[in-house]
């Protein structure tokens, strides 16, 4: 890596509320209510840099509880707080609907999802009066978890992302992710606690200009190669209607040429289970 710098994430709040799935439910799979909001230190979108600046980002979901259809809409939105970057991507808010269709339950479930989704930049504008301030985008992500058994390997999650965007650039981004969860569970009392630890590598193609590029959209190759590794405690309560989780991220990320310079990022994450 030429140069690394860090990303520093604290998550201040996260509240979940959701209902455990159960077979009759299959067909329901995203019922959840959520929010959060963080705090970090540089904005990256799909390793894009959107502020090297301190920045809030936070967000909520709500589930859209349609007959046949069970739709979840979502809000979020990154802003940086300081030191606006001269690129005018510093702040970015998002609207998503999207659709999870389940094709196979635990122990090892796989998913299809389908979204769509509103991007604005509100000063966008700073970087070239030319830019709309608001895209769309159109995505798609399939989700596996596998085991291999004669490796002694419980569960591998497997993660295909495809993306495009239909409003501004007409770019499309693709990524493949592949995490494994090692860890082990201890009762106190009747409170149980969980230490994971959640290796991930992922490589990302797109044809998305970074801030290094300018003129014509460059041609489709590659993006980044993503290595993460997670250390999450889990905490279970008796009633068994709350649980937390505290999670420690590490991550680095190599990046093509034309978004920048390689990153690397550091974050703790704590957050709140209500079934």
């Amino acid at each position: 890596m030429r140069h690394l710098s860090s990303r520093q994430a604290g998550v201040l709040l996260v509240l979940l509320c959701s209902a455990t799935p159960v077979a009759s439910q299959i067909r329901v799979p995203d019922d959840s209510i959520a929010a959060f909001v963080a705090v970090e230190s540089e904005l990256l979108w799909r390793n894009l840099s959107l502020a090297d600046a301190l920045g809030l980002r936070s967000g909520v979901a709500y589930p859209l509880r349609l007959p046949r259809i069970p739709l979840q809409l979502q809000v979020d939105g990154w802003t940086a707080l300081a030191q606006r970057p001269t690129s005018g991507y510093g702040d970015q808010y998002a609207f998503t609907v999207h659709y999870q269709h389940i094709l196979a339950d635990r122990p090892h479930p796989k998913s299809v999802v389908f979204g769509y989704v509103e991007y604005w930049n509100p000063n966008v504008g700073q970087l070239s009066p030319r830019l709309a301030s608001r895209t769309r985008e159109l995505r798609a992500s399939a989700l596996a978890d596998v085991g291999i058994p004669s490796e002694g390997i419980r569960t591998v999650s497997l993660r295909l992302d495809v993306a495009r965007d239909i409003s501004r650039e007409n770019a499309t981004w693709i990524r493949g992710a592949a995490s494994a969860s090692i860890g082990a569970t201890v009762q106190h009392g009747e409170t149980d606690y969980s230490v994971s630890a959640i290796p991930t590598i992922a490589v990302s193609m797109s044809d998305l200009r970074g801030p290094r590029a300018s003129g014509t959209r460059p041609a489709f190759g590659f993006h980044s190669a993503d290595a993460e590794l997670d250390i999450e405690l889990r905490t279970r309560w008796p009633t068994e209607s709350l649980h937390s989780s505290t999670t420690l991220q590490l991550g680095s990320s190599i990046r093509a040429e034309r978004l920048g310079a390689n990153i690397g990022w550091v974050g703790i994450r704590q957050s709140f289970l209500i079934l």
